[in-house]
């Protein structure tokens, strides 16, 4: 599984868990750099934010709110929606969620 990092210097990165598998809440926070927020897009990518980011005056992130904007665009999604991203952000793509949700899912097979 990889995630794409997007800071709010505007670079971005490929990023795996350490253990290749899955990111751990601690990375997470990590990324984000405190409490993680969950935002679905349209295609079912998942955007991870830093939850108090606003609160705290994290500065915006460029990319990560053009990708909102373009996602939600507030001529169609007028409620709640700033259509600010703020701070370093973590997307996973659908096909990253839905691996990692199989594998949940999946546990050892018992009288095999």
């Amino acid at each position: 599984m990889q995630g794409v990092l997007i800071t709010t210097d505007t670079k971005v990165k490929i990023v795996e868990p350490k253990d290749g598998k899955r990111f751990t809440l601690e990375e997470l926070q990590g990324f984000v750099g405190g409490r993680v927020d969950i935002q679905t897009l349209p295609d079912f990518s998942v955007i991870y934010v830093n939850d108090d980011g606003k609160n705290i005056g994290l500065p915006k992130n460029a990319i990560a709110t053009e990708i909102w904007k373009a996602a939600y665009p507030i001529e169609k999604y007028p409620h709640n929606n700033d259509q600010l991203i703020v701070g370093d952000v973590l997307i996973l793509s659908e096909e990253a969620e839905a691996e990692e949700n199989r594998e949940e899912d999946m546990g050892p097979c018992e009288g095999h």
